[in-house]
């Protein structure tokens, strides 16, 4: 109890040692900002992975199912029937035949590279987070001659295409050639689109099932069968039970995390800078509290030697200073969390941070994870144990009557 008061006693700010309570108050303000910024970046890029996920989730059916036959699947309600059989224990909620081939768009003079996707009207695809922005999400025939058309509305301002536009689209089947020449139908615009994903609003445009499946002279095959989930976090096990259980060929199952590998790894590397951020946090807080304490060792040089003058031992000398870091550790320590989960709860309340919007995010997201903080505490805690004691025994080592010399 002695020694704790010491310790506090040495931190108090006099006339002659103001210069130390500067430097204590620099030392706990630095490990204070250490530990916010790393509870703020742990935060933000949990925020990212948690939004990016859940929207191309969402967005996109969770497993896709095709065929290994070039063709298509083309008995797709056998096997939506097998999907979905009780007995196979699949989670499954909905399953969808889709077509989804290359294709070019040509309104006036312009052209571009699009995907075609053709759906049925009963699967509520614009039900899914993509918007119908102008229009009607309506597919079907308009007249015989031109049927309808969803675009996204990334395409339609790059293109100037309005509702009701006519465009044309042009497909072909296998290799162009002088004998294979594209096929080329036109289209009406019965509505506009919106995702947030510029991948899909920039390329995707929707028709019926039937229109793509004779723009593409498929006859009764289908590219393959979208699946959605109950539960999103079997994916991973549904796609290899899907594959198991599906009768060959059309057993060839794709999840999202797969078709999407790109995304999702681009999303895994941004935490990989976080062990270099905290090892230089760690470097940062450790040349604070060392040259804190050898700074207050020279200061208290005099004392020291009136200490153990006075029967202080050496090991009494070492925890005096050893309590005088901790003290600076853990204030710092506290301070960094109330500062960094104080930042995260204005952010997640009032968006004082915002960006550009991309992926239906107008602020920064941030996902607090208290089990991450705690892991942060607790290294900053085991950190400040180890560089108190090199500062703390070199006090301890110090002679009496040198000590009481020193001016």
């Amino acid at each position: 109890m002695a020694n704790f008061f010491l310790a506090g006693r040495f931190l108090r700010s006099k006339k002659e040692s103001s210069f130390i309570s500067f430097i204590t108050t620099i030392s706990v303000a630095g490990i204070a900002i250490g530990v916010a910024a790393l509870i703020i970046a742990v935060s933000v890029l949990a925020g990212f992975e948690k939004e990016i996920t859940e929207k191309t989730i969402s967005l996109s059916s969770h497993i896709q199912v095709t065929s290994f036959q070039k063709e298509g699947i083309a008995d797709y309600n056998r096997v939506i029937a097998q999907l979905k059989d009780p007995e196979n224990n699949l989670f499954i909620n909905e399953a969808h035949p889709y077509v989804q081939k290359e294709a070019v768009i040509k309104y006036k003079e312009r052209t571009e590279g699009i995907i075609i996707k053709g759906v049925r009207n009963e699967d509520s695809v614009f039900t899914r987070q993509r918007k119908i922005i102008s229009g009607t999400g309506v597919l079907g025939e308009a007249d015989s001659s031109v049927t309808n058309i969803i675009i996204g509305n990334k395409l339609a301002g790059k293109l100037g295409i309005t509702l009701d536009s006519k465009i044309f689209i042009l497909a072909t089947v296998g290799i162009p050639s002088p004998t294979n020449t594209p096929t080329v139908k036109g289209f009406k615009v019965v509505g506009i689109y919106e995702s947030g994903l510029k991948e899909y609003d920039d390329v995707l445009l929707y028709t019926s099932l039937k229109d793509a499946q004779k723009l593409f002279s498929m006859g009764p095959y289908v590219t393959g069968i979208e699946v959605f989930l109950t539960n999103t976090d079997k994916i991973r096990k549904v796609t290899n039970e899907i594959k198991a259980q599906v009768d060959y060929p059309n057993n060839n199952a794709r999840n999202v995390f797969q078709i999407y590998k790109g995304l999702f790894t681009w999303v895994e590397l941004q935490k990989e800078p976080i062990p270099i951020v905290l090892g230089l946090i760690i470097i940062v807080a450790a040349i604070n509290i060392i040259g804190f304490l050898l700074m207050l060792v020279l200061e208290k040089t005099e004392t020291i030697g009136i200490l153990k003058s006075l029967g202080a031992k050496n090991s009494d000398i070492t925890m005096i200073f050893f309590l005088q870091g901790m003290l600076i550790s853990i204030a710092g320590i506290i301070s960094g969390n109330i500062l960094g989960y104080g930042l995260c709860f204005l952010q997640l309340k009032y968006n004082l941070v915002t960006i550009p919007e991309i992926y239906y995010m107008s602020a920064v997201p941030l996902e607090i994870n208290y089990g991450t903080g705690v892991v942060i505490t607790l290294i900053a805690v085991l950190l400040s144990i180890l560089v108190t004691v090199i500062p703390s025994y070199m006090a301890s080592r110090l002679n009496p009557i040198t000590s009481l010399r020193f001016k």
